[in-house]
């Protein structure tokens, strides 16, 4: 069996690199008090809440144990950050395994397409039901 090169971990390292610096600095800097923390560029444009606006938020509420607040600013968010946990665990199966039945069933085209159903559905609902 031929050994996995270097280069194949890198993407995977600059993802758990980007990851823990994110984490890093919603730790310490609240999204709502810095300027220089991003905008969403949609909302910007449109006045409208896209199906991620308020994912900072969330993200530092989260990180600073306010569970309920941070489902205020994004509920489609917290609740999908179990899938999200699993996409990024299944990258690193795919990497370091090359493929297993947990990654066929979270990158299966029926699960990502629902995902993608579902985050559309709440961009529409949060801005005609004001959520």
């Amino acid at each position: 069996m031929m050994e996995k090169s270097r280069k194949s971990y890198i993407p995977l390292l600059l993802l758990g690199i980007v990851l823990v610096g994110g984490f890093i600095i919603y730790t310490f800097f609240d999204p709502v008090r810095y300027a220089w923390m991003p905008k969403c560029p949609f909302h910007l444009l449109t006045g409208w809440n896209c199906p991620v606006c308020g994912m900072q938020r969330a993200i530092y509420a989260l990180l600073h144990g306010r569970f309920a607040e941070s489902l205020a600013y994004n509920y489609f968010f917290v609740v999908c950050i179990p899938y999200l946990i699993a996409l990024f665990v299944a990258e690193i199966m795919k990497q370091l395994h090359g493929g297993a039945c947990f990654v066929r069933v979270i990158e299966h085209p029926f699960v990502t397409t629902m995902f993608l159903i579902l985050a559309v559905l709440w961009g529409v609902i949060r801005n005609f039901l004001g959520v």
